[in-house]
């Protein structure tokens, strides 16, 4: 009997050392959570009171190998599609056994756009839904996949602009002096900036102001102009924009419309932009330039991915433009210690751990995001090897106690 306990004494210190050995050897793994042995002991039954005989026990059994999901310590590695979860919660991805869940954040993207990890499986989420290409953190899982592709030229549709016209300008009758951009004295202000038209070519808007009424009593006005030309200076479009109209305390009342140009000269289609003055003033200062919104762009080229806080995972093109893709869905579980591990630094949801608690980061108590970050194993080396040497000296006194029963088993086989 005590052979068998002895026995079982070696198996559980073999275990203890098997698992110990896989901590010390996945202590540079990213999301890996350590693991340690659990025993209990073994009686045949219920111990007799006096009198009765006394069961000294059966051994040692191992009763679970249950992980710690402590976090382990983030480190930045420059790589944007790099992920941490700074808080509760996993990663979920497409596996042959279906999803998995993963604390390892090492992410890129496949010859297919797909997010993927460093073995392939797909990284899923919260598709991108809308006009604007936003994500909603809800509904059904869907493997996330960033489009390299270019996006086309949105042309000018609606500019706004804020400026300041001085009040000490002089007033110009337009009938006498009519406008023209050539004739300095047939205007007091202008500015010009960039739109862009169908093809995305860029085109620069320049805007006339002048100033035909002002006076004690009356409110200011001023004419606008606008000239639209190619990048060599080539006129597009010509024309007579609204008229700007400031009541005496240099309020803006009356001013935005509409400006044209058709037949535009690389078979773009026409222009019609919305011009909006809200916020330009009439002052004693000299004239300036707020603010100039453009909702146009040109032509862009894929520059880059990024991932935010919230998972959202967005993408960046050379003409300023971005698009989200998605958001980076993370799970939670009642008990995560009864989630079942498998192979690729995975685990599998059981009916130990519950049904996956699903949302986007930074909601109902899940983690946020760290990008350009990965969470490293939760392994303390120190600890571990302590660990072993306490591991190995029971597997060593349980072999030394099997040597004894054995010399003590020859013993009686010599007695005549």
């Amino acid at each position: 009997m005590s052979l068998l306990v002895s026995l079982s004494g070696v198996q559980a210190a073999q275990t203890d050392i098997d698992t110990i050995g896989n901590n010390i050897a996945n202590v540079s793994t990213a999301g890996f959570k350590e693991s340690d042995a659990e025993f209990a002991d073994i009686y045949s039954g219920a111990r007799s009171g006096l009198g009765g005989s006394i069961d000294p026990g059966l051994g040692v059994n191992t009763n679970g190998l249950p992980q710690s999901f402590a976090e382990g310590t983030i480190t930045q590695t420059g790589n944007p599609l790099d992920m941490a979860i700074d808080g509760n919660g996993f990663f979920q991805v497409e596996t042959g056994s279906g999803i998995a869940f993963s604390r390892d954040g090492q992410f890129h993207l496949d010859n297919s756009g797909n997010l993927v990890t460093t073995t392939g499986n797909q990284v899923m989420g919260f598709a991108a839904t809308g006009s604007d290409s936003t994500a909603t953190p809800a509904g059904t899982l869907v493997p996330i996949t960033v489009s390299t592709a270019s996006v086309p030229a949105t042309p000018t549709s609606a500019v706004s602009l804020a400026i300041n016209l001085p009040s000490s300008d002089p007033t110009i009758d337009p009938t006498t002096t009519p406008f023209n951009p050539s004739n300095r004295a047939s205007y007091d202000e202008s500015t010009s900036f960039s739109v862009f038209d169908s093809l995305g070519v860029s085109r620069t808007l320049t805007t006339y102001f002048t100033q035909t009424q002002s006076g004690a009593g009356a409110n200011s006005q001023w004419q606008t102009n606008y000239q639209l030309a190619d990048a060599n200076g080539n006129v597009d479009a010509s024309g007579t924009g609204p008229t700007l109209t400031f009541d005496s305390s240099g309020k803006l009342v009356s001013g935005n419309g509409t400006i044209t140009a058709s037949n535009l000269p690389n078979g773009a289609a026409p222009l019609n932009i919305a011009e909006d003055f809200t916020g330009s003033t009439l002052s004693g200062l000299a004239f300036g330039v707020n603010s100039i919104n453009d909702n146009g762009s040109a032509a862009g080229q894929f520059a880059g991915v990024s991932v935010s806080s919230d998972g959202s995972v967005v993408a960046q093109y050379d003409n300023g433009d971005t698009r989200n893709f998605g958001t980076v869905a993370l799970a939670n579980f009642a008990n995560p210690q009864g989630l079942t591990p498998i192979s690729g630094n995975l685990w599998l949801a059981s009916s130990a751990s519950g049904t996956a608690l699903t949302g986007a980061p930074s909601s109902a108590g899940l983690g946020v995001l760290q990008s350009g970050a990965v969470e490293g194993s939760n392994v303390d080396l120190s600890t571990q090897l302590v660990n072993l040497i306490g591991a190995q000296q029971a597997y060593q006194a349980n072999v030394q106690g099997i040597n004894i029963e054995q010399q003590d088993i020859q013993r009686l086989l010599t007695i005549q």
